[in-house]
């Protein structure tokens, strides 16, 4: 039964998440005895919606196409986020030749999923 439970992919993901976070809280609050600030639990979040859509997508697309719309959807983020300057980063515009990379990372998508 214990093995059964385990071969389970949300269930052995969802233990990944707890432990996790468990170690982040232990560490943050209990070690140091300071409040946990509110970036951290936005890390925290986003995080989580990363492995959960991770564990969710693989069994449906495949590894090689989700690891790709994952790598291609942080390209275009990375871009949008230079764009701006968001966090604190130089700003560089999103130019021709970007958006060039960008959709060539989205046909690369489409060339995986379809062979």
């Amino acid at each position: 039964m214990p093995t059964d439970l385990l071969d389970n992919q949300i269930f052995s993901g969802f233990l990944l998440v707890a432990a996790g976070c468990t170690l982040a809280l232990q560490s943050d609050v209990g070690a140091l005895g300071t409040p946990l600030p509110s970036e951290n639990l936005k890390g925290g979040i986003c995080g989580f919606f990363y492995v959960a859509s991770n564990i969710l997508a693989v069994p449906k697309l495949g590894v090689g196409t989700s690891l790709a719309l994952f790598v291609c959807a942080q390209v275009i983020t990375a871009c949008i986020v230079d764009n701006w300057g968001l966090v604190g980063v130089e700003v560089r515009p999103y130019s021709t030749w970007r958006i060039l990379a960008s959709l060539g990372a989205v046909f690369c998508v489409g060339v995986i999923t379809k062979f």
